[in-house]
């Protein structure tokens, strides 16, 4: 196990807390300022991380949330710089582990990857790998065997590395019990709040500092890139296995119009609607990874020509041309000061529910007489928090048991908690089946920050850049 985390376990907690936070949380080694020439977003070591790639990730991650979520996704969250960071993020965590890989001469063999694709079901006929389907619904994705075998080689290679740190955890049996004991152990506490409610007729947020706000966090207020396109599909398969080439070579010859391979093939010039660089607004065929691609390409959006003719699926073939362009813009001053008004003002009452809270903690620590209306007593426990939030429950197991009454307390959105600890008992024995569940959860615990401090040294063998976006140093 990494000496960080035994000497530092506190700090690879928190770490592990922060680590899908932006950049700014991780602390950034430093900052270079060429990306506007060299389409850099990051740099591992000597390896670069494009914004052609970054631009990828976000519109993969986006169709993730998306499919999860079922489509109901609130579209400003793909616009937001932290959405695009935190993506950022994982793709420099990859490069690291990639870059370390590399240096240590880890990687998949070729013996490796056929085996696990030949595992793979929908690879499969009857039991068996099907060399045919799997090129046909890699096809139907967008892709080639040979960049499904370089991903896949890739994050093998990448589970290697981690793997093996994560192998070398093992809990005792004493810290197992300790853990447990922890665990179980219940304590009555009685809650009061101090709210953010009552001091926010007191604020006043004046139309300076709303301005200021604003200005000082204009990129909370960007609106991304977006286009509008024209696009040509040729999906009737005995037409494809006819005029495939023609119309490849068509869409290239005139680039700059659909008019003739429209004639010719007897297809309909179609007009989309605008489409955001991070995928929202892009609807049937548009929204395929590699059309996205085709689109955002640094090259498409400056002159404007038609792209090559993509395979989207078996016999379905599309080329896209930018017909409209707007670059990043911010949303105007008006339509956003109302929502940074409040946000200011609730911000502000917080902070004074706050600071009146701590005062009343400090009071009750030192045994003075506060006015507190304390809620009905209730018994909790880490397994069974009883309606308190993982942040109350962290501030009530830190009291300690050698004076009772005890106190402690913790600021949220609604105001400042405080918390009274009036006993302390030993928990209940577990059965041997929750026991094996709670050890198994926390190897995993433990694993994890083994990952997380493997990547924290990583972060020093291979110093991370990250490129300033250039309409950042316009600001």
């Amino acid at each position: 196990m990494f000496d960080l985390v035994n000497r530092h376990r506190k700090f690879v907690q928190i770490l592990l807390a922060l680590i899908t936070l932006p950049f700014a949380f991780w602390g950034i080694d430093s900052y270079f300022r060429d990306a506007a020439s060299t389409d850099e977003v990051a740099r591992v070591g000597s390896s670069k991380i494009t914004m052609q790639q970054l631009d990828v990730a976000m519109r993969e991650r986006a169709d993730q949330i998306r499919a999860r979520q079922g489509g109901a996704v609130d579209a400003r969250l793909f616009e937001s710089p932290e959405f695009r960071q935190s993506v950022l993020n994982e793709l420099v965590e990859q490069r690291l582990l990639l870059v370390e890989s590399e240096r240590l001469g880890i990687a998949a063999n070729d013996v490796i990857l056929r085996e696990l694709i030949a595992t793979i079901p929908a690879f499969q006929e009857n039991g068996k790998f099907s060399p045919a389907k799997y090129e046909q619904i890699l096809r139907a994705q967008g892709m080639t065997p040979s960049a499904f075998e370089q991903n896949l080689r890739r994050d093998l290679t990448q589970q290697m590395l981690v793997s093996g740190v994560a192998a070398t955890t093992q809990i005792s049996k004493t810290q197992l019990n300790q853990i447990i004991d922890a665990e179980t152990q219940t304590r009555d506490v009685a809650t009061a709040l101090v709210p953010a409610s009552d001091y926010l007729k007191s604020v006043s947020v004046d139309d300076a500092a709303v301005r200021q706000f604003y200005e000082s966090n204009a990129r909370q207020f960007q609106v991304p890139e977006r286009v509008k396109v024209s696009y040509v599909v040729l999906s009737d398969p005995k037409v494809v296995a006819k005029e495939s080439e023609n119309f490849s070579n068509m869409v290239y010859e005139q680039s700059d119009s659909y008019k003739d391979v429209a004639k010719a093939l007897n297809l309909k010039v179609e007009e989309s609607g605008w489409i955001s660089s991070n995928g929202q607004g892009a609807q049937g065929v548009l929204a395929n990874p590699k059309v996205l691609q085709a689109i955002f390409n640094p090259a498409s959006l400056k002159d404007r020509r038609n792209s090559a003719a993509i395979e989207i699926a078996p016999n379905v073939l599309i080329s896209v041309r930018v017909s409209a362009y707007e670059p990043v813009s911010l949303r105007p001053y008006e339509s956003v000061s109302g929502d940074i008004r409040n946000y200011l003002t609730r911000k502000a009452a917080v902070e004074k529910a706050t600071a009146e809270g701590e005062a009343k903690l400090a009071d009750l620590k030192a045994g003075k007489a506060v006015d507190v209306a304390w809620g009905a007593t209730k018994s909790v426990s880490r397994l069974q928090p009883n309606g308190l939030g993982p942040d109350a429950m962290q501030q009530v197991s830190s009291v300690e048991s050698a004076r009772l009454p005890a106190y402690a307390g913790s600021a949220s959105g609604d105001g400042y908690s405080l918390y009274k600890v009036s006993s302390i008992k030993a928990g209940a024995a577990l059965p041997d089946e929750k026991r094996a569940q709670i050890g198994a959860a926390y190897q995993r615990f433990v694993q994890q920050a083994d990952v997380v401090s493997l990547m924290v040294a990583l972060r020093d063998r291979h110093p991370v850049k990250i490129a300033k976006r250039p309409e950042a140093e316009a600001k």
